[in-house]
């Protein structure tokens, strides 16, 4: 009994002094423990800055701090109360190890922390005098730069811009690059470079390739082609007949390399166009495409009416004239200013002047040789352009080619084709329009000879001689049969036709009107005399 009573107070005791070792070995923990585990060095940080090596690590409540610094065989034994420092005049290319712990007021230390650098050679900034150029064909430009080594030049594509040693600079052709400045390392430095973008623009743009024409309705075609580099837009052009020069007539942004314009006949072509680097630059003319122009025909005409006939009563002679030296036919007149301009040829076509006779007193004030006039069927004057124009057809000789000629010196200006073989020609100075006459057609034409639209004329007979014109009322004037002559009146605003003229006292060859006068060029019959007869009054429209 004694024995069991012995062994449960043993028992008891050995649990008692287990519980109290427990508590005592948890109350350590909890006051040094934290203590031992938390206090150790943090955010140790290498930092080259030149020559220097900045080392720092996170600040912590301690009595100081031990660093050690090791390159190669060297060490360094620093003790600080910082948590930074500074290794200066550090050797370049070499790697530095660090540690770091802290002195505790347990007399203890940290664990260590650890962290290396290797130091490299110090970038250099290359300074130049431009970061960009942008420039032409042939431009060049100097490029200033410094560094801590020696400076050289470079292009990256030398064909577009090249460089020299000292940096000149010089523009070869279009297109992008850049301009390499180097300078060179060192034992101390690296090699820098920088680089300077280089534009170069073009002086003439591209010549637009595989120009087609379509048409997309009766009276719209779509002209398409392959874009042009560096184009803002595109203009398109039209062949003037007169001068055989391309002008603007449109203009539409590089959105689409293609372009809708009305359908007229004649010779179409594009051209890109850039603003670049503060310069409007243009491009080659496309090769041409040719437009078939779409008219409109006016209503034909079953019978002739009678305004009135015109004989010796109502007409006065103002001239009988001549050819001379070799000319010696008439075939067509004009008024230029204050003097009737008659067309004279010889029987083959093959020689031709213009003679000038004062509408004031018939006197003539000029005789001037020009050849390639053909026929002369039709003479007409522009004051605008300050030339004659001359169809060289007539019955037996087809040719829709039309010769101009100076208003002053009567010299050649050359030759181009009318849209239509025509036997007369007239221009409208109220409407700076042409009007051409071939057969039973009468063809309406802007100034540059796009047909607008024909009159189906009433159909006296095939052949017509010349036309004149007055504030939009046609005058057609036919010989019939050889005897009869007509004058023809036809109003170009609604293609009426307003009557005829019946004026049988000889072979018509052309007319015009002179300030509401008609005036005739008219063979006499019986004889070769040519007349030039005018209205005793002005007559009605």
């Amino acid at each position: 009994m004694a024995n069991q009573s012995n062994h449960k107070r043993v028992s008891r005791t050995v649990i008692i002094l287990a519980v109290a070792c427990a508590a005592a070995f948890a109350f350590l923990l909890f006051v040094e423990g934290p203590n031992i585990i938390s206090k150790h060095v943090t955010g140790l940080n290498l930092k080259q800055s030149g020559f220097n090596i900045q080392i720092s690590w996170n600040e912590m409540e301690c009595e100081g701090y031990d660093l050690t610094i090791t390159c190669d065989a060297q060490q360094l034994r620093i003790p600080l109360q910082d948590n930074h420092y500074t290794l200066r005049d550090a050797t370049l290319e070499k790697t530095y190890r660090v540690t770091v712990s802290a002195r505790l007021d347990s007399g203890r230390n940290t664990r260590k922390a650890k962290a290396k650098i290797t130091t490299q050679k110090l970038k250099q900034k290359v300074r130049v005098s431009i970061d960009h150029f942008d420039g032409f064909q042939n431009d060049t430009v100097r490029v200033k730069a410094a560094g801590d080594g020696d400076i050289s030049y470079s292009s990256a594509d030398k064909s577009v811009a090249s460089v020299d040693s000292k940096g000149n600079v010089t523009l070869k052709k279009s297109g992008h690059t850049s301009i390499i400045v180097s300078a060179a390392g060192d034992i101390t430095h690296q090699e820098g470079r920088k680089e300077i973008p280089v534009n170069v623009f073009p002086e003439e743009l591209s010549k637009p390739v595989k120009l087609s024409a379509k048409n997309v309705s009766d009276t719209r075609a779509l002209l398409t082609w392959k874009p042009v580099d560096y184009a803002d837009s595109y203009q398109l052009l039209k062949k003037n007949p007169h001068t055989d020069k391309y002008s603007v007539i449109d203009e539409v942004d590089a959105k689409k390399p293609e372009i809708e314009t009305t359908r007229n006949d004649g010779s179409y072509a594009v051209r890109a166009k850039a603003t670049v680097h503060g310069r409007t630059v243009k491009g080659k003319r496309s090769d041409a495409v040719k437009i078939a122009g779409t008219t409109k025909r006016a209503k034909s005409y079953s019978s002739a009416r009678n305004i009135k006939v015109l004989n010796k009563d109502n007409l006065e002679m103002f001239r009988e004239i001549h050819g001379d030296g070799g000319t010696t036919v008439p075939q067509s007149i004009t008024l230029q200013d204050d003097c009737y301009v008659v067309a004279y040829v010889n029987a083959g076509g093959t020689a031709g002047k213009l003679i000038s006779y004062r509408n004031t007193d018939g006197e003539c004030v000029s005789i001037e040789p020009c050849d390639n006039m053909g026929h002369a069927n039709g003479l007409t004057y522009n004051p605008n352009t300050n030339k004659f124009y001359v169809a060289k057809t007539h019955k037996g000789y087809r040719t829709a080619s039309c010769s101009t000629y100076d208003g002053t010196t009567k010299e050649s200006k050359g030759s181009f084709d009318l849209p239509r073989v025509t036997s007369g020609i007239a221009y409208d100075v109220s409407s700076d329009e042409f009007f051409l006459s071939k057969g039973n057609e009468i063809y309406e034409c802007d100034s540059d000879f796009n047909v607008k639209k024909f009159i189906h004329k009433f159909i006296r007979y095939n052949h017509a001689q010349d036309i004149g014109v007055y504030n939009g009322v046609v005058l057609v004037c036919t010989w019939v049969n050889g005897n009869e002559s007509y004058i023809d009146l036809y109003r170009v605003s609604d293609s009426a036709y307003l009557g005829s003229y019946d004026i049988s006292i000889g072979e018509i060859e052309s007319c015009v009107v002179d300030d509401g006068y008609l005036v005739i060029l008219m063979n006499t019959l019986g004889n070769h005399d040519d007349i030039i007869y005018r209205t005793k009054e002005r007559i009605a429209f």
